[in-house]
């Protein structure tokens, strides 16, 4: 049946619009497994070059719906007006939706030219733009496909091979397969082939995950530890206002206080909760006197409780004359001593640092103002508590697959996530980061313990199951004993493999593409008059 452009277009559109309904917090996850089908029809019998705008729209669409929330937070936190704030959101979601485009025109060109079926070729070619987005230019792997999946416990347990980007393989090649089968392309028997192959994937990956979360379960711990996880629920409006200063820090300590009184080993605040310069030393110029005395007041709490507290706050540094700070997250024992701290690596582009500043400095500012610039951090730094190694990532960091995993190669048997998400509202994000925050869980078989200003605050297990979630917006603390046990999976040894096997494949498999000739231009007339033999359709 022909489909003309206004065709495309709508297919395109709610093909992109299904896929975001998949992520949380709308959470219709199963049509993740569908969503590409609709593109796919829309694709059939169109070069390269227009499936790669055809693509592009379907990521636009799928990006403008899932990261609305940007224009919430320029809005609300950086004074921008609502008319204005959209634009940015539309220019990331425009070039985000780039890395769509690219899937879809590399699977193609290579079905085209090589005459291998999409069904092979648009797993491998996705996968490797996914691992490219998370790292070039600036990295934000924001939604990748295979966290749309994050409440299928027994699929995705594969992923402590794979990491995220075998979970994204797995339901863009279900996306295929159901796309060939339903509509017929291809002859019967490679129908039937992608089919089998597809069914003994799937039912694979669920015998695994079935038998390995059944391990996890019921292997003992090596120790535990009794996380409090202190949610402040400070309103980002007041949270660096002086005025507030005292009530906010009042709120963490008298938390705090009932913690310590109900047996924590460890009290975690969440990012930025000092809102102090926080210093390892007792240096301060005079300006910042009354942080210096809040710097006294929390090491006097910690030693009061008699219990650590591992909390964020931000630390002034100079570096090549440059005056700025840190995101940093410190460790206090139980005696008032500073243990060590931890530096945030992967900084929020535009958040938290300009990229790009020499061509983009000029034009553009970051969303959170403050004294200076922010500079990342250099190393990875692990706590001991209880004879367990805690790693810590920073708000942003747990959308990194690699920064958990070198934690964990490091040392790391918990891994702690502190975040202050006020700056979203109500949307969508917090719930995409926890989601995200849950996959890191899996890729590494160590629990997660999320830290939240504002929620939501919980504690994932190595599975990957969510527990002890706390609700959006609500006061208190949550105390949760958490185990640890020794492993170490193959994504924790060996990274990316998997990922970066399929952007070497991809990347030979275009360069033989690119140099021959169409596979229409080589065969009979005949074949040319149906479009269902192009784009590796037959």
């Amino acid at each position: 049946m022909p489909v003309n452009r206004s065709s495309r277009t709508a297919l395109a559109v709610a093909s992109g619009l299904a896929l975001a309904m998949a992520f949380p917090k709308f959470d219709f996850n199963l049509l993740a497994w569908i969503a590409f089908v609709p593109l796919l029809y829309a694709i059939e019998g169109e070069t390269p070059g227009r499936v790669f705008l055809w693509a592009w729209i379907q990521g636009l669409a799928c990006n403008v719906a899932a990261l609305y929330w940007i224009t919430i937070t320029l809005h609300t936190f950086a004074g921008v007006r609502i008319e204005l704030a959209v634009l940015p959101m539309i220019l990331l979601a425009a070039v985000v939706a780039l890395y769509s485009g690219a899937a879809l025109w590399l699977a193609v060109l290579v079905s085209e030219r090589l005459g291998i079926t999409i069904v092979a070729t648009l797993p491998i070619a996705w996968t490797a733009i996914e691992w490219v987005r998370t790292y070039f230019p600036i990295g934000f792997p924001w939604n990748l496909l295979g966290y749309t999946a994050y409440r299928n416990l027994a699929l995705i347990q594969f992923a402590e091979f794979t990491g995220v980007y075998g979970v994204s393989a797995l339901i863009i090649l279900f996306n295929a397969v159901i796309y060939v089968v339903l509509f017929r392309r291809g002859t019967a028997r490679s129908q039937g082939v992608s089919l089998g192959v597809l069914s003994a994937i799937c039912a694979a990956a669920w015998i695994f995950g079935t038998l390995r979360i059944d391990q996890i379960d019921k292997a003992a711990p090596q120790g535990t530890i009794r996380f409090a996880m202190v949610q402040g629920d400070i309103p980002q409006s007041v949270k660096w206002n002086p005025n507030f200063r005292a009530s906010s820090f009042a709120v963490y300590a008298d938390q705090s206080t009932n913690a310590a009184r109900l047996g924590a080993d460890l009290i975690v605040w969440p990012e930025a909760a000092a809102a102090f310069f926080f210093q390892p030393e007792d240096r301060y110029p005079a300006v910042l006197a009354k942080d210096a005395d809040y710097r006294i007041r929390l090491l006097k709490l910690a030693a009061g409780l008699g219990d650590p507290i591992l909390f964020g706050a931000p630390a002034l540094t100079v570096q090549d004359g440059r005056v700025g700070f840190f995101n940093r997250a410190y460790l206090v024992s139980g005696t008032g001593g500073i243990e060590g701290w931890y530096d945030k690596i992967q900084l929020v582009p535009f958040g938290e640092y300009v990229p790009l500043r020499s061509v983009l400095g000029g034009f553009v500012n970051r969303v959170v103002t403050g004294f200076g610039d922010m500079f990342p951090g250099t190393r990875q730094t692990l706590f001991e508590i209880k004879g367990a190694d805690l790693g810590v990532l920073i708000c942003y960091e747990s959308i990194f697959p690699n920064l958990s995993r070198s934690a964990v190669k490091l040392g790391a048997e918990v891994l702690v996530n502190i975040t202050n998400d006020a700056w979203y509202g109500d949307s969508s994000a917090p719930y995409q980061l926890l989601a995200m925050t849950a996959l890191r869980a899996v890729e590494s078989k160590v629990p997660v313990v999320r830290v939240a200003n504002t929620g939501v605050s919980a504690v994932i297990e190595p599975s990957g199951r969510i527990t002890a979630r706390t609700p959006l917006f609500k006061r208190g603390t949550e105390i949760e004993r958490v185990g640890w046990r020794p492993m170490r999976t193959f994504y924790t040894i060996f990274g990316d493999l998997f990922a970066e096997i399929c952007f070497v494949l991809s990347a030979l498999a275009l360069a033989f593409a690119w140099f021959r000739q169409p596979r229409e231009n080589l065969e009979a007339p005949a074949a040319e008059s149906d479009p269902h033999t192009r784009n590796g359709h037959a």
